[in-house]
């Protein structure tokens, strides 16, 4: 009776539309899983909770992703941001662990509708590459994926326009991207911010969003694909809007 109790909580129930919602994001457009979830599940649970989840679900992406990325990246350009982040992302943890949830909640939900509105305008970087341009977008990304789990979007606004051809992009963001998720899970569990609690919910989160990113990836072919990254890069500004003023 408690198991059921526990099953069809509000937050049981609120923790599985994010999932799938997410997942359906996530399988279309091949991006916007993680960036719609983490201000919604920090409602849900709290900022840190929500962290892990969204990183114990990046890891999961991580080890199916990685090993065909690995022979396609320039690694003698990803390698510096890679190091750089990989230095800041602690100092992203230390900022969720000790700053006023509901700051971070904020936060979270202001980011993630900047992030919708510059994807909908379609900028991205046209500046220079140099090694401290590529250093600082290094830093930012490591803090952002500290606080929370999402600095990948931050590498991605910086890579996409690079002018490499697209299976490199890709190769490069799968290996910058997973490198920030496991040492954004790592630190977050070594500074005591993964609880036995939190096991449980990524049992209810995982599985449902891992199938709809494969459901998604099938049931939305006959979609126009404009009109669905449209809707949803409204939908994560709604979101960020609803998480920034609640």
């Amino acid at each position: 009776m408690e198991l059921a109790s526990v099953l069809l909580s509000p937050q049981t129930i609120a923790t599985l539309a994010v999932g799938l919602i997410a997942g359906l994001i996530r399988g279309y457009t091949g991006f916007g899983g993680a960036i719609f979830a983490i201000p919604l599940l920090s409602l849900i649970y709290g900022p840190t909770s929500a962290v892990a989840l969204v990183l114990a679900a990046g890891l999961v992406g991580t080890a199916q992703l990685m090993p065909g990325a690995l022979p396609m990246a320039t690694w003698r350009q990803i390698v510096p941001m890679v190091l750089v982040s990989l230095v800041f992302t602690p100092l992203g943890t230390w900022v969720l662990l000790t700053t006023d949830p509901d700051y971070v909640r904020r936060g979270l939900g202001l980011f993630v509708l900047v992030a919708a509105v510059t994807m909908m305008w379609g900028w991205s970087w046209q500046g220079p590459r140099t090694p401290l341009i590529s250093g600082i977008v290094g830093a930012i990304s490591g803090i952002v994926t500290g606080i929370g789990g999402i600095g990948g979007s931050v590498a991605t606004l910086y890579l996409i326009s690079s002018g490499q051809p697209v299976k490199v992009i890709r190769a490069n963001l799968i290996i910058i991207i997973g490198a920030l998720t496991i040492a954004g899970f790592v630190y977050l569990l070594l500074a005591g911010g993964i609880l036995f609690d939190d096991l449980f919910k990524m049992l209810i989160y995982l599985p449902t969003y891992m199938a709809f990113i494969w459901i998604g990836a099938r049931i939305f072919r006959g979609t126009s694909d404009a009109l669905y990254r449209q809707v949803a890069l409204w939908l994560l500004a709604a979101v960020g809007i609803i998480v920034t003023i609640w």
